[in-house]
This record gives C-alpha cells, sequence and structure tokens, in this order.
C-alpha cells in the first residue's frame, strides 16, 4: 500500500480523526481544535501520532510537532 504524505496539522487531523487523537493523547476536543488553529502539535505528542500515522500509512514532516531534524535524515 501507497503511503500517503500529509504536510499540514489539518492533514494530519483529517487522517486520523479527532476522536482518535483524543483517545491516543488523552487530551480534549478543545485541544485538537487548538492544535488546528495553530498548525502544530505539542511535542509531547509526537511518538504516539507518529505511530498511528505509520499504522494507517501516513507520514507528516517532523517541524509539525516542533522538532529539529538534521537535513541528512530528511526524508526525500
Amino acid at each position: 500500500m501507497k503511503i500517503r504524505d500529509l504536510s499540514t496539522a489539518d492533514d494530519v487531523i483529517g487522517a486520523i480523526g479527532r476522536l482518535r487523537l483524543q483517545q491516543l493523547t488523552g487530551k480534549r476536543t478543545n485541544n485538537v481544535t487548538n492544535w488546528s488553529a495553530a498548525g502544530r502539535f505539542p511535542p509531547e505528542t509526537y511518538v504516539v501520532m507518529q505511530q498511528e500515522l505509520r499504522r494507517i500509512n501516513c507520514r507528516a514532516p517532523d517541524s509539525l510537532w516542533r522538532m529539529i531534524v538534521p537535513k541528512k535524515m530528511r526524508a526525500a
């Protein structure tokens, strides 16, 4: 199955789903709404959300979680 590239926080939220994000992160609806408005996620949600993205054959840039990745490690 082809991996779907997501580029924005809204893309990630749409792919995973608001309810599923709440379940995965233990956060409330207003938190997910705030992430959408800010266009990024809290760093502490990175691991659980990346795991879910892999499960649904998606990927998103680490920068959406304010992660700094050396250029040589970035996916092409």
